[in-house]
């Protein structure tokens, strides 16, 4: 007998139960982070026996055969399965009474029994093995894909027993934290995982209704569980772990032995994270070796021009990587940077990376202005250039175009005496950066810069930020003309955003850092003066001029007079 469902499950392997449906092999159940699961900020690092391997897959058939085998006949039309995986690993026993007792007990098995009378499906459709949503319950766009739908409706095609949507589950997992909790999502899918047969089936339906839809939502269920456990768990999630862990120990333990034993473990290993606070990011690196660090001659007693720009650039990029890196997803929903809280906690990545951009823009203009000659504050400005034209060529146009709004601020923009000392290769290198980080057409050249280049890269966030603004301000939470389908399309538009930003996270730079040059840095980045102290200053050195005065001081400077 076991060798009879071996073959049968080579057949299916190799053709497919259905030939109007793809191949979905058990590992493709499992909902990929494009193979790596390091793109999320408390990804858990896994083995090769995490997967659904076939062979895994087969040993736990042999057990089930084993623990629930008889010697009656079996007809060969009861074992076909719409994905190779759930055939593989969701082995039952022959007898149809055993099998519904092993569901859902005695009282059902001899209900189904009794009640016997055929019914006839409509226009050829098994009613049975339908949606439990109402068509007014979703919506779709002209391509296929959801445009809005209840809670109910968007969990249920999360896990549906016929159709795989791998962007759709990516999509909802990345955002469903603007729409519901993570409490009301756990809730909904164990609902899910226990669905109730519909009312009324005779033995035979409810056996059919067993194997193509209930096990295969079971095992949807399993597979979007372990995905959020593994990719999209944060540290606030941890009050669901112990209500889930007794769901898989109990529930889905009685059902799916194997797969209950992978959920545990990875829910163990994520209370035992959380205990030790150690939630661990996975970076990969470029695996290229870092260069050696430029240093001043005197590592006591630093001075801003003494530093090379190479080397600057580089201690301002691997500040700016790991606040970078340190985004998470959840941040940015709803627009969170933009809201204060008491705790603080709110978007606190994307709030500390604006904050390193605004302090960087300070330190700048303030490094200029503490030059009371034109030629030293030309002198500076010239090196400020240098390390923004690193920056670019780094890949962190975070920093260059924080150093670059200093240069377009209204302290340093009206220096025209120094800006007139600033020599041309200078001006020329500050034009080219300029035309890059340019917003004309909404930031048209840096976009097609950005997506040409591979990480390592910091991208300029506020770019993302004035995406996902446009998006929430530009998109109500529900389709129009509606009360509860929940509007799917905007979240798509903004985890499109998210992968983005998620992109250039995962690769980290090959650069080393210096203690010395790195608290030269911090010490600058939070002793700036504000803006308002700075254009006061500019104002002082440069008091602003009429023509005429302006063509004496010329003349003078020129020898003339």
């Amino acid at each position: 007998i076991l060798e009879q469902y071996r073959e049968e499950f080579d057949e299916t392997a190799m053709h497919g139960p259905d030939h109007d449906k793809a191949e979905v092999k058990a590992s493709e159940q499992v909902v990929p982070n494009d193979g790596v699961f390091t793109d999320e900020p408390n990804a858990i690092e896994h083995t090769n026996d995490d997967e659904l391997s076939d062979d895994s897959l087969m040993e736990e058939f042999d057990k089930e055969l084993k623990k629930h085998g008889d010697t009656g006949p079996r007809h060969s039309e009861n074992l076909q399965r719409d994905q190779t995986a759930e055939l593989s690993s969701l082995a039952s026993s022959r007898s149809p009474t055993d099998k519904l007792r092993k569901f859902f007990g005695e009282d059902a098995a001899a209900a189904a029994a009794a009640n016997y009378s055929p019914k006839q499906a409509v226009g050829g459709n098994v009613w049975y093995l339908g949606y439990g949503y109402r068509p007014n319950d979703i919506m779709f766009s002209m391509e296929g894909s959801v445009r809005g739908g209840t809670l109910e409706a968007l969990i249920e095609r999360l896990t549906l027993h016929d159709y795989l949507d791998m962007n759709f589950i990516a999509t909802f997992l990345l955002t469903y934290r603007s729409f519901c909790t993570t409490e009301e999502l756990i809730s909904h899918l164990q609902r899910r995982y226990t669905l109730a047969p519909p009312e009324e089936l005779t033995m035979e339906e409810l056996e059919i209704w067993v194997e193509k839809k209930l096990k295969l939502v079971r095992l949807r269920v399993f597979n979007v569980l372990k995905t959020w456990i593994e990719n999209y768990y944060y540290q606030e999630d941890y009050g669901v772990l112990e209500n889930l862990r007794q769901f898989t120990v109990t529930v889905i333990r009685d059902t799916l032995t194997f797969p209950a034993e992978q959920l545990e473990r990875l829910i163990n290993m994520r209370l035992e994270k959380d205990k030790q606070s150690e939630m661990k990011k996975m970076i990969s690196n470029n695996n290229s070796i870092a260069p050696m660090p430029i240093l001043p001659r005197n590592l006591k007693r630093i001075r801003l021009l003494d530093l090379d720009s190479v080397e600057l650039a580089r201690q301002l990029t691997i500040i700016d990587f790991k606040l970078y890196s340190a985004i998470r997803p959840i941040e940015c929903l709803d627009k969170a940077w933009s809201r204060d809280d008491e705790t603080g906690k709110t978007a606190s990545n994307i709030k500390a990376s604006i904050l390193f951009c605004n302090q960087v823009t300070a330190w700048v203009s303030d490094s200029i202005l503490s030059q009371h000659e034109a030629k030293k504050r030309a002198a500076i400005l010239k090196h400020w250039v240098q390390v923004a034209e690193r920056c670019r060529t780094l890949g962190n146009f975070n920093t260059c175009m924080a150093i670059l709004s200093a240069f377009d601020n209204s302290a340093i923009g009206r220096l025209k005496r120094t800006w007139e000392i600033v020599g041309a290769r200078t001006n020329q290198t500050l034009v080219q950066i300029r035309k890059l980080m340019g917003h004309e057409k909404n930031f048209i050249e840096y976009r097609e810069i950005i997506h040409s280049i591979n990480p390592p890269c910091i991208p300029f966030l506020g770019i993302y930020l004035q995406d996902l603004t446009f998006i929430e301000d530009g998109n109500s939470n529900y389709l129009k003309k509606t009360q509860d389908l929940i509007n799917f399309a905007k979240r798509m538009k903004t985890a499109e955003v998210i992968r983005e930003i998620q992109q250039y996270q995962s690769v980290s730079y090959s650069l080393q850092p210096v203690r010395e040059l790195q608290l030269f840095i911090k010490t600058h980045l939070e002793n700036s003066r504000d803006e308002e102290i700075l254009y006061s200053l500019s104002v002082a050195l440069e008091p602003k001029e009429r023509e005429d005065e302006k063509i004496a001081r010329l003349l003078q400077e020129s020898g003339f007079l």
